[in-house]
Formats: structure tokens, C-alpha cells, sequence
């Protein structure tokens, strides 16, 4: 299968931390081809994100000529608009922290630190741009368009097909074509709860993510006894997707992600025990 070259750049003014850095991506280097371009500051980095594409980027949170919060902000007007960005630093404080998050920053390395946590990073970033076909059920034609826009937008790559009720569903599902199903639970015939439960007769492999209003704890546990793998409240949003599949596919929990559980019923019985 052939693999789109990744594009890195890292930038530093630490001449160890770029080894560093460039030595995580190595590790790599049997999965796929790297692109890696080096900056020496914060100016330099802009440049290269304004001449070229850029899909991830190591940047350092203190560099001369440009932080790397000011990086980060100005990634969006650039060639690398939506590039993944992981920032370096020994510490942060709450006011870079919420700079970075507002601006989409994905993770945070702490120096110092190792190859293999670039990898690992780097990693993950192959495993959410994998491909994943997704079916989103809804008898509202309004919601599923609602619904592809977010998955559209979420950090995962979505192969995205859409059911209006759950009898069509099942016989889209029954071809084996998809990794994960998004239903509503209010449909006339049946609902989402015995469509996943119909599902779950085909398949253990399926991930189901149920959408709904409704936001009972009695609701949420049926969902969770038939075998749905986690909860959407609306309204959801991107952040919501990607937190989900995070946990679906076994991934470190990104720094500056939403991070909830996959039911809202878990993280209640959290706060009350206070674990």
C-alpha cells in the first residue's frame, strides 16, 4: 500500500533537542518516508510554514524571533493550515497553555525528553490518518449533514456513508465495509438501541457511538449493557469525536484535546466518589 510522505519540521534553537527530535523520527522510518525540515528559531519556522505544506511540527515554546505560541497562532494563515503541532518546553504555564489550546495545538513534549516519545507521537499521528469508514444513522437529513461537517472536521480521516433509518443501516453494515457506526436514538421503527443491538448479533469489531438529547443515566446504561462503545450528547462538536477515538484506538490522551469519557454516567460516578 502505498503511504503519502509525511512532512515534519522542527524547530529549535537547541541543537540537542533537534537530534532528539530528527532521532524519534528515524524510528519511524520504516513505516514511511519523511520529509524533515530543520528551524533554528521561531522566524525561520514561519517562513517554511508560509512556503511550503507542512502535516506535523515539532516547535519549541521559547525561540528567538518568534515564540512558539506566536508560531502556532500564525500556522493558520499559512500553507500548513491544520498541521499537527506538538510543542517542546521544560515547563508551561496556564497562559501559554491556553494560548496553545485555542489555537489547536495537539500535544506537549516536556524536556527533557526521548526519541521514542517522538515517536510515539508520531505514531499516533499515522494511526488518525488512517482511513476509518464511518456510517452515521439519522432520520433527519438536517443531523446527518450536521454530523459529516463534525467528522469532517475532526483530526481523524473519515470515509463517511449515511442511513436514513436502522433497516437500511443494517444493510449497508452487513456488506463488513465499516470500523465504526454514529446513531441517533430517536427513530421511528427502530431505535438506535435495537440497532445496535443488531449490529452487536454481526459483529463484536464494530464501534457504536450513540447521538441523542436525551441525557438520562438509565439511558445511558442501556447503551452500555447492549455493547454501544460510548455516548454523544448533543450537541457535539469535533473536540467530542476525537476524544472517542482516542480511547477506540488505544491512543495517549492529547495535551491540549477534550478530554470526557465515553459515557457521561462514568465521569458523574467519578466526581461523586472522587476518584
Amino acid at each position: 500500500m502505498l503511504h503519502k510522505m509525511i512532512r515534519a519540521l522542527v524547530a529549535d534553537d537547541s541543537a540537542v533537542a533537534r537530534e532528539v527530535v530528527k532521532d524519534g523520527i528515524k524510528l519511524l522510518g520504516s513505516k514511511r518516508y519523511f520529509d524533515v525540515t530543520i528551524a533554528e528559531n521561531g522566524q525561520q519556522a514561519l517562513n517554511i510554514l508560509q512556503s511550503k505544506p507542512v502535516d506535523i511540527a515539532f516547535v519549541d515554546v521559547n525561540m528567538p524571533g518568534a515564540s512558539g505560541p506566536e508560531v502556532v497562532a500564525a500556522m493558520q494563515q499559512t500553507q500548513s493550515k491544520g498541521c499537527t503541532s506538538v510543542v517542546m518546553s521544560s515547563s508551561l504555564n496556564a497562559r501559554v497553555e491556553s494560548v496553545l489550546k485555542e489555537f489547536g495545538a495537539y500535544h506537549f513534549l516536556q524536556k527533557p525528553f526521548r526519541a521514542e516519545n517522538v515517536a510515539e507521537i508520531i505514531s499516533s499521528y499515522i494511526t488518525m490518518n488512517e482511513c476509518y469508514p464511518v456510517l452515521i444513522v439519522d432520520d433527519s437529513a438536517t443531523m446527518r449533514k450536521l454530523t459529516r461537517k463534525i467528522l469532517e472536521t475532526s483530526r481523524f480521516d473519515f470515509e463517511i456513508s449515511e442511513a436514513d433509518s436502522a433497516e437500511t443501516a443494517l444493510l449497508a453494515i452487513k456488506t463488513g465495509k465499516f470500523r465504526m457506526v454514529i446513531t441517533d436514538f430517536n427513530m421511528p421503527g427502530a431505535d438506535g438501541l435495537e440497532l445496535a443491538g443488531s449490529i452487536r448479533e454481526l459483529s463484536s469489531k464494530i464501534a457504536i457511538y450513540m447521538m441523542s438529547t436525551n441525557d438520562t443515566t438509565y439511558l445511558e446504561r442501556s447503551a452500555a449493557f447492549i455493547g454501544i462503545d460510548g455516548f454523544l450528547k448533543k450537541p457535539f462538536n469535533a473536540g467530542d469525536i476525537d476524544a472517542l477515538m482516542h480511547k477506540l484506538l488505544g491512543l495517549d490522551d492529547p495535551r491540549f484535546g477534550k478530554v470526557r469519557d465515553v459515557f457521561s454516567f462514568l465521569e458523574r460516578e467519578r466526581l461523586k466518589t472522587g476518584s
